[in-house]
Formats: structure tokens, sequence, C-alpha cells
């Protein structure tokens, strides 16, 4: 007899989703026209946001555009690139922050709040 949790695979964590609709609708009260302001906002302060990130010299400017980015994507609901830019935060201590995984997550919501208009 298999003892608990003897021979079963670990469950493996749900990526985060690219844009959670319930928080976008909590956040903006459902109102349709709202949504589609804030994500029109969220896209150009991403943008603006992430040619900061990557042109800032100073390390503390980075950390500080780091922490808004995160911010931004978590009151948006932005979940994926949330987890992205702090990660790429906790690593400003060590130099400069490898931003590939930020850059992929930026790409990938852009691309699906463009293509779907959420």
């Amino acid at each position: 007899m298999d003892r608990i949790g003897e021979g079963r695979n670990e469950a493996k964590a749900k990526p985060a989703p690219l844009l959670d609709p319930v928080q976008l609708n909590r956040r903006t009260h459902g109102n349709a026209r709202l949504q589609v302001e804030v994500l029109a906002l969220f896209v150009t302060e991403v943008e603006r946001l992430m040619m900061q990130v990557e042109d800032a010299a100073d390390p503390q400017l980075r950390g500080d555009r780091l922490r808004a980015l995160t911010a931004l994507a978590r009151n948006t609901g932005a979940a994926l690139l949330a987890e992205q830019a702090r990660a790429a935060e906790t690593q400003i201590g060590d130099g400069v922050p490898d931003l590939t995984a930020l850059k992929e997550a930026v790409a990938n919501t852009l691309a699906f709040i463009r293509r779907t208009g959420v």
C-alpha cells in the first residue's frame, strides 16, 4: 500500500495569467468603457516604464521603475508581468538584472491586450 503522497506527481503551480479579467472588472466596477481606457493607459505606461528600466544607469532608479511596473501590473491584473517585474527587482542588488523574462512577459501581455481588447 502506498503512503500518502508517495508515487504521485506534485501539483505544479499554475502559471500566472497574462491578464486576469476578474481583477480588471473589480478595479473598473465592470464598466466596459472604463476597462478600455484603463487598458490603453496601461499599455502606454508599461511601454514608458520598460524604456526607463532599460535605460536606467542608476540601480536605485531602475528599482524604482521596476516597483512602479510591478504595482501597475498588479493593479490591472497582469499577474505574469507583475511577477517578472518583481523578480527583476530582486536582482538589482546583484548588478544589472536579466530582463529577458520581463521583456517576454511585457511583449506577451501587450500582444494579448491588443489582440483581444479584453
